[in-house]
């Protein structure tokens, strides 16, 4: 996390003088303020390690009286189709902004109600250690939860390993689930939510599937850039999600690719990776499952997309037609890993030595297609894509 502050002061009268300040001095803040100029704030994403542009910013603001202010992205593309979203309980809970003051697709507003009133304003709704923590806490002391370090980050940082099963009973199944090889990608940590609270849930589906798998998720690869604030798309040297070929060189792509040897070993199993794609546009606005070669491979994957899509109870809406983006189509090609393996292709590489399926799901920050994206629904999407899970196993 790069800390800053930037202070302002506008003079409304001779006596009265607002003042607004922005700071990033908390985990997952991100951004450059380039200046101020009457009651606008023009911003942009600070793009450190990484190739090219990217969209994630996220920063704190505090207005010293009541007042609107206005925010002006100096970058294109770095407002959803919501505009930003907003916190005023130091992050633990996220509102996409009132659509009033969602002025444009570089321009926003917020209103400070109060003196000195705070508010943290983002592309979305971030997700850090520090909610992880407040969520699993609950469930610490439950059997069927194994809480444990995967690996130490070259700073220093713990990345999170969670196990889920009957520990009781030798598992058929093992599932491996990832989250975050792009630290900008909060949402999927909102699904993953979802899949624990129903995997610890009583329901009976969920005590079956339990019997018969053992799960493993990893809520932040790129932990390091989740609590630095960095965007971890395209990130230099390399990326984390194209770090499966060759030797690996961040700690937890190799301890994942460890897992294969001192977990999974020759048991039946099933990887599954959570994205969030590109911001803006019919294409990346929509929840959807990123097919691979061979036709056998993704057969399996449109099976499984097809179990969700007659099986899905939550708010937002899946169509294994409209949301699979087939092998071939758009930028699912071969050019897609000439940088390196993703964590899709280097599964697949098992398929039929063990691994009977591998999909990337990637799910939308603020729309899918006309549906408002929430913590709550993408807790819901979560649970409703560990029940095909469970589905697609017992259809084995």
């Amino acid at each position: 996390m790069k800390e800053f502050s930037f202070i302002v002061s506008l003079l409304l009268t001779a006596v009265s003088t607002a003042q607004i300040s922005m700071d990033t001095n908390y985990a997952g803040a991100n951004v450059i303020i380039d200046s101020v100029a009457v009651d606008t704030v023009y911003f942009r994403p600070d793009l450190r390690t990484t190739q090219g542009k990217w969209f994630y910013w996220n920063f704190r603001a505090v207005s010293n009286v009541a007042k609107k202010w206005y925010f002006k992205a100096n970058d294109d593309n770095i407002l959803t189709s919501l505009g930003a979203s907003f916190s005023t309980d130091g992050g633990n809970s996220w509102q996409w902004i009132n659509q009033d003051d969602n002025l444009g697709p570089n321009l926003f507003s917020y209103t400070f109600e109060g003196d000195d009133a705070t508010v943290r304003l983002s592309i979305g709704q971030p997700y850090t250690e520090k909610n992880f923590k407040r969520y699993i806490e609950s469930y610490k002391n439950d059997d069927r939860l194994k809480l444990s370090v995967l690996t130490t980050t070259r700073k220093g940082r713990e990345v999170e390993r969670m196990t889920i099963s009957d520990f009781s009973i030798e598992p058929r199944y093992k599932i491996l689930i990832t989250s975050r090889h792009h630290a900008c990608e909060m949402m999927s940590n909102y699904m993953v939510e979802g899949i624990v609270g129903s995997l610890l849930s009583d329901d009976p589906k969920m005590v079956s599937l339990l019997k018969n798998a053992e799960i493993t998720i990893i809520p932040f690869v790129d932990k390091d850039g989740v609590e630095e604030g960095d965007q971890g798309k395209n990130r230099w040297p390399r990326d984390h999600n194209r770090d499966y070929s060759g030797t690996s060189i961040y700690e937890s792509t190799s301890a994942i690719r460890e897992l294969k040897e001192d977990w999974i070993k020759d048991d039946t199993w099933i990887a599954i990776d959570l994205h969030n794609p590109w911001i803006l546009g019919k294409g990346a606005e929509r929840i959807y499952f990123v097919g691979k070669e061979p036709p056998a491979f993704e057969k399996q994957q449109k099976k499984l997309a097809q179990i969700l899509s007659n099986s899905y109870q939550g708010e937002l809406s899946f169509n294994s037609e409209n949301n699979f983006l087939a092998w071939g189509e758009s930028w699912n090609t071969n050019s897609n890993n000439t940088k390196g393996w993703s964590f899709g292709t280097w599964s697949k590489s098992f398929f039929k030595k063990g691994l009977i399926l591998g999909t990337t799901v990637e799910f939308p920050y603020a729309l899918n297609g006309d549906q408002v994206v929430t913590a709550q629904n993408a807790r819901e999407f979560g649970r409703d894509l560990i029940y095909a899970l469970k589905l697609y196993i017992d259809q084995q």
